[in-house]
């Protein structure tokens, strides 16, 4: 055997130990829950809160008048005043609601891996994992 066929022999057998790693590499997560909800194992995931703009116009809306004009006043009020953290909170959901469309998630928790697969109700990363693991093992 020629010394060029080892080195690309070499090479070759390289490449594919490295392409069989990336079976085991870590994949991308993100979690979309309610912020009532509890997901364990999501250190290092991406968290969506799929209910942070209702959380904050919930907050907008305590206490308002019955009259409309009154109600509105207020509210435009109070959005006006909104603090940093809040106004981060709603752009933060309407991410969450945007990605989640664009996922096509039907409910929550889900567990979308690798942006192709998801995992419904399953409150742990972990758990969640092994199922998708499993199935992509399957040939998917």
């Amino acid at each position: 055997m020629k010394r060029a066929d080892i080195t690309a022999t070499r090479v070759f057998l390289l490449l594919a130990a490295l392409a069989a790693g990336r079976g085991h590499a870590q994949e991308h997560v993100e979690v979309f829950q309610l912020s009532t909800q509890q997901v364990r194992g999501a250190d290092g995931a991406a968290v969506h809160y799929v209910d942070g703009i209702e959380r904050v116009t919930k907050a907008l809306s305590v206490g308002l008048p019955p009259s409309t004009q009154q109600a509105a006043t207020l509210a435009k009020e109070r959005f006006a005043a909104l603090s940093g953290a809040d106004r981060k909170g709603i752009e933060a959901g309407a991410r969450a609601l945007d990605l989640a469309a664009r996922y096509r998630l039907t409910k929550v928790p889900a567990i979308v891996f690798d942006q192709r697969a998801v995992v419904y109700g399953v409150p742990d990363v972990d758990a969640a994992r092994t199922i998708y693991r499993a199935w992509r093992a399957r040939g998917h």
